[in-house]
């Protein structure tokens, strides 16, 4: 069991820190909808929108404007909760390198790389509003679509490097282990990199990043620096399983079934709110906050489905990993490493589990290998 591999203090340590994770994540997904529904009811979108066309500019001007307003009076009453699980409590809990001053950094490029990518989309979703009534959402839908598979594509060799540098993996010995296990994978990719994550977190990682030609694994060097070669292959494996699985693919094209039904839903909804608010045009700038709510709300009820497929997928790709590499101990060993570096919860309630796990918790995958192992 993985509780006896680890001492009383670790799980306890764990258990409490991930206790206060999962609460905080529950209250940051409930909080869009209900702060959203606040500004409908007090006003506050009508209210900026009057300020912003004071201006003399025309309306994507105008609208952007409103939308810096919105977002940034958002983002002011989320800080604090933001503040408190991304920087107090990892250093609380000892899982940080972060200096505030390198936090509040990281928080100001992620929000100009947001609002960069976020800005042209609220303004076609405007454009479609005013353009395409009736179809709106099925623009809207497609746009999200397309955007996520360019986001899945250049992101690692755009968005990544703003925030983390990648090298080639320095280990000799590992390279050239890692490099057999490509090959024997048929894997083609870029490269495989270390991302240097260390001088942000003590948590470890790896990933399967891009698409076509940008497609890389990324190992952590949190996790090579503290993780046998095995142990690092085995999770080599994994990520190779989530490509040879066509794994990106399945999320992106899941993904975009869900944003249709998102948007589908959302049309006849916002049709009825919109009379209910009064908003003289569907195109109104109020309008967009009202659509946002909404898509808000259908994201909730769809997280639990979200979540089940991509434990699935991981699941799959566990199984790659042990049948590749014929390694079960030290893929085992590697979870418990993940478990313990991490802090993670072993064994997280259901609710938890189905809202917001999107990996199996390391029990189901520990017991998976064993059960692996007994069949083998």
């Amino acid at each position: 069991m993985v509780a006896e591999s680890r001492s009383k203090a670790m799980q306890d340590k764990a258990k409490q820190y991930s206790a206060i994770k999962h609460r905080i994540a529950l209250i940051n997904i409930s909080l869009t909808p209900i702060l959203l529904w606040i500004f409908l009811i007090a006003g506050i979108p009508t209210y900026f929108k009057s300020i912003s066309q004071l201006t003399p500019y025309n309306d994507y001007v105008n609208l952007i404007i409103f939308y810096i307003f919105v977002g940034a009076l958002y983002y002011v009453i989320n800080l604090p909760l933001e503040f408190y699980s991304g920087y107090v409590l990892e250093h609380k809990f000892s899982l940080s390198n972060q200096t505030l001053k390198d936090w509040v950094f990281r928080e100001g490029k992620k929000n100009i790389i947001a609002f960069i990518i976020s800005g042209p989309l609220v303004m076609a979703l405007y454009t479609f509003l005013k353009l395409y009534p009736l179809s709106w959402w099925l623009w809207t839908a497609l746009l999200w679509f397309s955007i996520s598979i360019i986001l899945a594509k250049f992101a690692p060799v755009i968005i990544v490097p703003i925030f983390y540098k990648y090298s080639p993996i320095k280990d000799a010995a590992l390279e050239s282990k890692l490099s057999r296990l490509v090959s024997r994978v048929g894997f083609k990719a870029s490269g495989v990199y270390e991302l240097d994550i260390s001088r942000d977190t003590k948590k470890a990682n790896a990933a399967l990043l891009g698409l076509g030609r940008q497609k890389r694994i990324v190992l952590c060097d949190t996790l090579i620096s503290n993780f046998s070669h095995d142990e690092i292959e085995s999770v080599m494996a994994h990520e190779l399983g989530h490509h040879k699985l066509n794994h990106m693919w399945k999320l992106i094209i899941s993904g975009g079934i869900f944003t249709f039904i998102i948007f589908f839903f959302a049309n006849g909804l916002f049709l009825k709110l919109h009379n209910f608010f009064g908003y003289n045009m569907l195109y109104d700038y109020e309008s967009l906050v009202l659509i946002y709510f909404i898509a808000a709300l259908f994201n909730i009820a769809l997280i639990p489905a979200a979540n089940a497929f991509s434990r699935r997928l991981e699941k799959d790709a566990d199984e790659f990993s042990l049948k590749t590499t014929g390694n079960i101990s030290a893929f085992i060993s590697a979870m418990k490493k993940l478990s313990e570096q991490n802090l993670a919860d072993a064994y997280p309630g259901r609710i938890y589990e189905i809202m917001l796990y999107d990996h199996p918790p390391i029990a189901r995958r520990i017991a998976f290998a064993e059960s692996f192992k007994q069949s083998a």
